[in-house]
């Protein structure tokens, strides 16, 4: 639970978070960054909080051990049904759905023969490569599409490279920093088609903590009324050029069913999500 640290003004509550080191963790300092912003829009109703790291990169079952034992007072996820029975869901898309825009990773040699109009069952006869244990697995498959995976996360990128599998999907928002980091030279992103389901991450606490959970309810709504979220999310450096580049506007869209997304899911609340222009 939070910590309070008394000064001669006021009594700051400290909120822990992960301190991920994870190459899979490309937007750590974005998810630090809207926490810090919620955390300000919500001062002069809760008072003031500051954050603290804590420890490393850990798989969910030990986050969520450590939220329940106090160590943890936050984490960031993709929702899930299982995520929301375990923990309290912030009910904010921190990408405003853009998660689950995805685009293809492929070999450059493919890039020409992409462009050709595709159907969508020309896509699902593709294999792509994802993580053992990503929910994206799982969607695509429920949609009839050929998944392969692997626990290591550079192969992901290599098997795309060597030819091992036609596509790796990544968010709209990830290929670009990510090739960068891993170097493949032979790796392009997709130019024409967007895979797209709805998808959400969000914020979680413990499910007693009621007090952070409407302090970052009430910093949020804030900061995306008063326009301070969209100005963080989309001019944060890699979201920024991730856009530019990937031209959503122009694809061909193909749409997704996500069966897996909790009916809780406020998909009715426009501010809360993506619009395509």
């Amino acid at each position: 639970m939070l910590q309070p640290i008394t000064t001669c003004h006021a009594a700051e509550d400290v909120i822990k978070y992960v301190n991920s080191s994870s190459d899979r963790d490309q937007q750590k300092t974005y998810y630090v960054a809207l926490l810090q912003l919620a955390l300000k829009k919500a001062k002069h109703k809760f008072g003031p909080a500051s954050l603290q790291a804590f420890g490393t990169s850990m798989v969910y079952r030990r986050k969520l051990m450590s939220l329940n034992s106090g160590k943890l007072d936050v984490m960031w996820a993709m929702t899930s049904k299982q995520r929301e029975q375990d923990l309290l869901p912030i009910l904010i898309p921190l990408f405003k759905g853009l998660i689950g825009y995805r685009v293809m990773v492929i070999q450059d040699t493919k890039q020409q023969e992409l462009t050709h109009t595709l159907t969508t069952q020309q896509i699902k006869n593709m294999v792509a490569i994802q993580g053992i244990d990503w929910a994206d697995t799982d969607i695509l498959r429920t949609n009839g599409f050929k998944v392969e995976t692997s626990d290591w996360y550079k192969s992901l990128y290599k098997s795309v490279s060597e030819g091992y599998y036609d596509y790796f999907p990544r968010s709209i928002l990830e290929p670009w920093a990510e090739m960068q980091k891993y170097r493949f030279k032979n790796l392009v992103v997709e130019n024409k088609h967007l895979l797209y389901y709805p998808a959400a991450m969000y914020f979680f606490v413990q499910k007693d903590n009621k007090a952070l959970a409407q302090r970052l309810v009430f910093g949020l709504n804030q900061a995306i009324d008063d326009g301070s979220f969209d100005k963080l999310l989309y001019n944060y450096p890699a979201h920024q050029e991730a856009l530019s580049k990937g031209k959503l506007s122009t694809r061909v869209i193909h749409k997704l069913s996500n069966p897996f997304l909790p009916k809780t899911a406020p998909l009715t609340d426009n501010r809360l999500w993506h619009q395509l222009q």
